[in-house]
């Protein structure tokens, strides 16, 4: 065998390698992100199962013995609540604007971690440290009446103005269809202390009808790599 054929054939083989190399890596980000995606969205439902699940008990309770106070979860715990932070839409009302956001009461914690604060003035979520962050935002639409083809928009900006999430949701025309949902999600990575979250809303045609189902719309966010929030004890 020549020369220059042994060359080629170690080419080949590391050309082979690295298009393996490559595959995997792709395969394990998509799991990882696939993964991360499933339990921030988990992460979202479970609080909103628990919730439901507490106000019955509290109803309960307090129809019999009077009002008790309530304590966080085994799972809330797991999950680190000061790296995590979840926000739910207040208006259902479609239109091109800042949108505004809150957080809730989550047992004897708060839906907001410690890593973050919402300013209510400027409808923004300020990130307190650097690092990397799962953001993800869930959509859900119905139609109330008489509704429109077009299509609603949320996007994200941080405090630079510039763009870190765009979602949008195609809406058909119809008469009271199913709810139409949608999420999306993208790693988010803040070199500095201190940045922000601020989310605009941006609305294309006439929707008719279309509104925003607030209770199971939200955004959420949490640490991936960076500086973690002291435990609370």
């Amino acid at each position: 065998m020549s020369a220059s054929t042994d060359v080629e054939s170690q080419s080949r083989s590391r050309g082979r390698r690295l298009d393996a190399f490559l595959i995997g890596s792709v395969i394990a980000l998509f799991l990882m992100f696939a993964g991360a995606l499933a339990g921030a969205l988990w992460f979202a439902k479970h609080i909103e199962n628990e919730l439901n699940e507490r106000k019955t008990r509290e109803s309960e309770s307090e129809a019999s013995t009077g009002p008790r106070n309530m304590h966080l979860s085994d799972t809330g715990d797991a999950y680190k609540m000061q790296n995590f932070a979840y926000l739910r839409a207040i208006k259902s009302e479609l239109k091109s604007e800042n949108m505004a956001w809150e957080g809730f009461a989550y047992g004897n914690t708060h839906t907001i971690g410690s890593l973050y604060s919402y300013d209510k003035s400027q409808k923004a979520l300020d990130v307190k440290n650097s690092g990397s962050y799962f953001v993800y935002v869930q959509l859900s639409l119905f139609c109330n009446g008489i509704c429109s083809p077009g299509k609603f928009t949320v996007s994200f900006y941080n405090h630079l103005n510039s763009k870190e999430l765009s979602c949008t949701v195609s809406l058909p025309e119809g008469t009271k269809p199913e709810p139409i949902s949608k999420t999306c999600w993208h790693v988010v990575t803040f070199p500095e202390n201190g940045n922000r979250l601020m989310a605009k809303s941006e609305v294309q045609d006439s929707l008719g009808d279309w509104s925003l189902l607030v209770n199971d719309s939200g955004f959420g966010m949490f640490l991936v790599d960076g500086v973690r929030a002291e435990q609370r004890t």
